[in-house]
């Protein structure tokens, strides 16, 4: 009873650190855009995705990314043992609320199109097209 407490706990905790880790990775790619949605508005040709930004956000991160690290293997390695043992070949059924699946695949393709919508209105598809370009030029010795 007490370990499968733990394992509870141990689960919680992980889940809200992920939920923890989502929202400062959300919040550091908004603040990198707006960063450079900046410096684009004063320089139209600045770049806004830089390696150095990423680096230093990235580095804001690692102490939550590596709490998240340590959360997944102390729930991974204390959920091992408290499930219930099972005669070998027995199935196990769980209840799928079917009404939530169609429901959640429709928003979930709905939210993947309006962000395919801004990236291509931010112009992200002709600079993705403009690098492609440059890259094969290159390298077949035209550029």
């Amino acid at each position: 009873m007490k370990g499968r407490r733990v394992s509870q706990i141990s689960r919680l905790l992980f889940s809200v650190l992920t939920l923890c880790l989502s929202g400062a990775v959300g919040w550091s790619v908004l603040r990198i855009w707006r960063e450079g949605a900046a410096r684009r508005g004063e320089d139209p040709l600045a770049v806004i995705y830089s390696p150095e930004s990423a680096a230093a956000y990235g580095r804001r991160l690692l102490p939550l990314l590596l709490l998240w690290l340590v959360s997944l293997g102390a729930a991974l390695f204390l959920g091992r043992g408290s499930r219930e043992r099972l005669p070998r070949g027995a199935v196990v059924m769980r209840p799928v609320r079917e009404a939530a699946k169609p429901r959640l695949r429709g928003l979930l393709l709905a939210l993947a199109l309006l962000l395919i919508l801004l990236g291509i209105l931010d112009g992200g598809a002709r600079q993705v097209l403009v690098k492609a370009v440059n890259i094969c030029t290159e390298c077949i010795g035209l550029g």
